[in-house]
């Protein structure tokens, strides 16, 4: 077993990162080896590592200075590092905590048959939903979201990608396993400068690979202002406080994009969802999601969740 981490001046949170995994390797009863890459740190991050010792984490640190550091090349590289050992690789952030369960977690969905496992993330951001323009892009996501996923649940039940329960479709580099083989076999993450993890999810389904999503796969984040990736959450949590309408995240697609990739499934002409790592046109905002949520609730009551059940009823 072995867990990728990208680490840039992590000194504060690292404590915590590490009694987190050391809970996680304690549950799953297993030897756990975690490559870290420690890049451009200008902290204690490395020494805090290099000081650190349990029977059941062996940490393998590498201290680099990138002359063009961000998100997607570190996490590459730590994933390429990480996949020369063990069958299952996990990766996670250097703000992370995740769940005792996390570990074991990722072995089921993985011994279940899943190639690429999606974990759940978790945020206190209640300083983010404090603030009108916070809270405004948050419920104005909730709402949009729940209809655009189950369009794109439809469209995986179509071609058979998903089980019958809608998954959550996260896909945060934050709580994330794939196996060792079929990384190397696609050729590794996408070379990206941030949404690495989306880009790879991406990649992994268009190369055939079964991706699941894991409920019980959790990894808490922090809620922070001041992160270390470029477009990072941090910066987005920021962005949502200070803007009065706020972009919302580029995941969200606009009425017309989802109609015509619902068209084009139903059709049999394409099962593939768009790539989450950057937006399909123009970036949406909160304004734009709540014009229209109208229109998108008819389309998924009018036209997508009666044509998905005609099709399921025919295959019956």
């Amino acid at each position: 077993m072995v867990i990728a981490i990208p680490v840039r001046n992590e000194a504060e949170r690292l404590p915590q990162l590490l009694r987190a995994l050391v809970a996680a390797a304690l549950q799953s009863a297993l030897p756990v080896t975690v490559v870290v890459l420690a890049n451009n740190c200008t902290d204690h991050s490395a020494d805090i590592l290099r000081s650190f010792a349990h029977p059941l984490l062996r940490l393998e640190v590498h201290e680099i200075t990138l002359s063009d550091p961000n998100a997607g090349l570190a996490r590459r590289l730590a994933m390429d590092l990480a996949a020369r050992t063990g069958a299952l690789m996990l990766t996670t952030d250097g703000d992370a905590a995740p769940d005792p369960h996390w570990i074991a977690a990722a072995i089921h969905a993985a011994t279940a048959g899943a190639d690429l496992i999606c974990g759940r993330i978790e945020a206190d951001c209640r300083h983010v939903l404090a603030t009108p323009s916070g809270r405004r892009v948050a419920e104005a996501e909730t709402a949009y979201g729940k209809l655009q996923h189950e369009i794109r649940h439809a469209m995986d039940l179509l071609d058979g990608r998903q089980g019958s329960s809608r998954p959550h479709y996260i896909e945060s580099g934050a709580s994330m396993a794939i196996r060792a083989d079929c990384y190397r076999l696609i050729g590794g993450l996408p070379k990206v400068r941030s949404s690495e993890d989306r880009a790879l999810v991406h990649h992994a389904e268009a190369q055939g690979l079964i991706v699941r999503y894991a409920e019980d796969m959790l990894a808490t984040v922090s809620g922070r202002l001041h992160g270390r990736a470029e477009g990072g959450m941090a910066e987005t949590l920021l962005y949502r406080m200070q803007e009065e309408d706020p972009v919302a995240d580029q995941s969200m697609l606009p009425v017309p994009v989802l109609a015509d990739l619902w068209s084009q499934a139903i059709a049999r002409r394409s099962l593939h969802y768009p790539s989450r790592a950057h937006p399909v046109g123009v970036r949406l905002r909160a304004s734009d999601l709540e014009a229209g949520l109208p229109e998108l609730g008819r389309l998924v009551e009018q036209t997508v969740r009666p044509q998905l059940l005609m099709q399921q009823e025919r295959a019956a």
